[in-house]
């Protein structure tokens, strides 16, 4: 049974893949996510009759997202993993973003774009969108309508909340519509996780870790 946590946005979702179904809990007052989230995990845990002690494994949308969100959501998934000793599964948020956008609108080749700040979106290039795992081909990084990389095979449809930035086109771009898709969903999630930790990508508490695209950008150097 893997448990599943997402803190990046403004609800805080949880859920449980058990039994071949998905339970899924939302609560909606972001500035107050470190409160809740410990106390929701364990009634969703009661409202089927499971415990702590029933998890096989933990899920986290691992960004990029709100700091402060990255920061209590992955604080909690550490110390849950290190004291019930349970494999952790970090999932890119902007992969779900992706599967999300492309399953509802029926396309593959997706450009999602998370607002930053300003002009800037972190983004990311996915092919495949509609399959359970897209397929990452460019990205993440922090983008504006003047510096996206030269990608032009393919029609890209724009998904995610930074996506209005680049409605109008980009240089080298003339994105072929927009995909509402400004929240992750965590019943895929959850399916991505599974798909995740059946590849063998699971690490541990230690090794787990926020998804900071800014980071990356200013020290691409480093592994």
């Amino acid at each position: 049974m893997i448990l599943g946590i997402d803190t990046t946005g403004k609800k805080l979702k949880l859920g449980l893949a058990l039994d071949n179904s998905i339970k899924l809990r939302e609560v909606s007052d972001q500035p107050k996510h470190a409160q809740h989230i410990l106390p929701e995990i364990l009634a969703l845990l009661k409202e089927h009759q499971k415990s702590l002690e029933d998890l096989s494994a933990l899920a986290f949308s691992q960004g990029p997202g709100s700091f402060t969100g990255l920061r209590i959501g992955l604080g909690v998934v550490q110390g849950l993993a290190y004291g019930l000793n349970l494999p952790v599964i970090p999932v890119p948020t902007m992969s779900v973003l992706a599967s999300v956008g492309g399953s509802r609108a029926g396309v593959d080749d997706v450009f999602v774009a998370v607002f930053a700040r300003e002009d800037e979106v972190y983004g990311a290039f996915y092919r495949d969108a509609q399959k359970r795992l897209p397929n990452l081909v460019e990205g993440p990084g922090v983008y504006t309508a003047k510096n996206l990389p030269a990608i032009t095979e393919g029609k890209w449809f724009l998904v995610g909340d930074g996506a209005y930035l680049f409605e109008k086109g980009a240089e080298g771009y003339q994105f072929h519509q927009t995909v509402v898709s400004e929240e992750t969903d965590m019943q895929v999630l959850l399916q991505m996780a599974e798909a995740l930790l059946n590849a063998g990508h699971a690490v541990s508490a230690l090794e787990a870790g926020p998804l900071y695209v800014r980071e990356m950008v200013a020290r691409p150097q480093e592994k």
